[in-house]
């Protein structure tokens, strides 16, 4: 199952700038010799202590363990959305079409 995640820097911590800098460029690093295979595609949001990753794994177990390997992990947040496809969103709009079609009464269609 792939996730969106969307990883953002807190603004406070109690680590000093200088060891902050120092994670950041550590999981940077990491990111830029695919040290994880699970870690599809690395998205830096320009002008931004943020950026998204897409993340491929089996379980939520997994995904935890993917983002607490993450050198910075300490001084981040993450939103995490699952990915779906296209595919399977036109097949929901059709059943939804379907149901629609359904409840409408015959003479008014």
């Amino acid at each position: 199952m792939e996730f969106v995640v969307i990883l953002r820097a807190l603004d406070s911590t109690n680590v000093p700038p200088p060891a902050a800098i120092a994670l950041a460029k550590q999981t940077f690093q990491g990111f830029a010799s695919n040290q994880d295979s699970r870690i599809k595609q690395v998205y830096p949001f320009a002008g931004e202590r943020a950026g998204v990753i897409i993340v491929e794994v089996m379980s939520g177990d997994e995904l935890q363990d993917v983002l607490g390997n993450l050198p910075f992990s300490g001084i981040i947040k993450a939103e995490i959305h699952p990915i779906g496809s296209v595919q399977s969103s036109i097949k929901t709009m059709e059943a939804a079409e379907r149901r629609i079609a359904s409840m409408t009464p015959a003479g008014a269609r």
